[in-house]
């Protein structure tokens, strides 16, 4: 694996804590607070929607970040494809017809 830039050294260093927090918990936890930002958002609409989707979206994109060397190309196929489909959603909410 080549050297890491230190771009993510920097990001994987600011990240330690929270995905060591993360990684205390069940792993059903985070799926299940995920979906539920995701689920409010849709509840909740508007601009409070739009925000918390944009939140959820960046988590997935923050964990896909990280994960991304580790990953298989698999599991990298599915991580970008969830986090274009929730950049799209986002989009959808923010430029509405």
């Amino acid at each position: 694996m080549p050297e890491p830039t230190p771009l993510r050294q920097s990001v994987e260093r600011a990240s330690t804590p929270t995905a060591t927090a993360l990684s205390r918990l069940p792993g059903w936890a985070t799926t299940a607070a995920w979906v539920a930002l995701l689920v409010l958002a849709a509840v909740v609409g508007g601009p409070v929607g739009w925000v918390l989707l944009t939140i959820a979206v960046a988590f997935v994109a923050w964990l896909l970040y990280l994960a991304w060397p580790y990953a298989s190309t698999n599991a990298k196929l599915i991580r970008v494809a969830t986090a274009l489909l929730g950049a799209a959603l986002v989009l959808v909410r923010l430029l509405p017809r």
